[in-house]
């Protein structure tokens, strides 16, 4: 298994293919792990394995002994991996500062357009509570709008909870029913 330590020191253009994969795959699973705990990030780690890879190659010859060759490596590649995630993090801030301007205006015009539309709405939900019928009218503002429970609003009306319930379900669907015609018609 750590005959491919020794290979690498030879120059790698003078390998046969199946010898040049072998070395890497060698080299890739050797320092996988270590590098995928430093970074978390599956493709990040490729990456770097392959930079870590060229910087070996074209450096191990310069070892006088063959011993320190696997933590030679282990040490590229643990600086190599802190100098990704040191590029990384500048990289992420000089995005970040960047764009925090362009992002603040198209949230705060975001923000305005959603509370437009939102008091539009309200507006429209409020006329059409409005045209409905007296009944249904009071169940939908007592449950909705004041917050009492099936409990509260029967004794109020003093009717059953079946006809409260039978009640509340046919003022929704004509709620909606009229509100989607209405909210249709104002935005074509």
């Amino acid at each position: 298994m750590k005959q491919w330590f020794y290979m690498l020191r030879s120059p790698f253009n003078s390998l046969d293919i199946d010898t040049q994969n072998w070395v890497y795959r060698s080299f890739y699973q050797f320092v996988y792990k270590d590098i995928y705990f430093m970074t978390r990030d599956h493709a990040l780690t490729e990456d770097i394995i392959q930079e870590v890879f060229i910087k070996s190659s074209a450096k191990v010859h310069q070892l006088r002994l063959n011993p320190y060759i696997p933590s030679w490596i282990k040490t590229v590649a643990r600086n190599t991996t802190i100098d990704f995630l040191r590029k990384l993090k500048k990289e992420r801030q000089m995005l970040s500062t960047s764009w925090v301007n362009i992002v603040d205006i198209n949230l705060n015009e975001t923000c305005v357009a959603i509370e437009f539309e939102l008091r539009e709405r309200n507006k429209l939900l409020y006329q059409t509570i409005n045209e409905l019928k007296q009944d249904y009218q009071t169940v939908l503002i007592l449950f909705y709008i004041e917050s009492k429970s099936y409990r509260e609003i029967c004794e109020y009306l003093q009717i059953t909870e079946s006809v409260l319930t039978q009640r509340m379900v046919r003022a929704r669907k004509k709620l909606l029913n009229h509100f989607l015609r209405k909210w249709a018609d104002d935005n074509d």
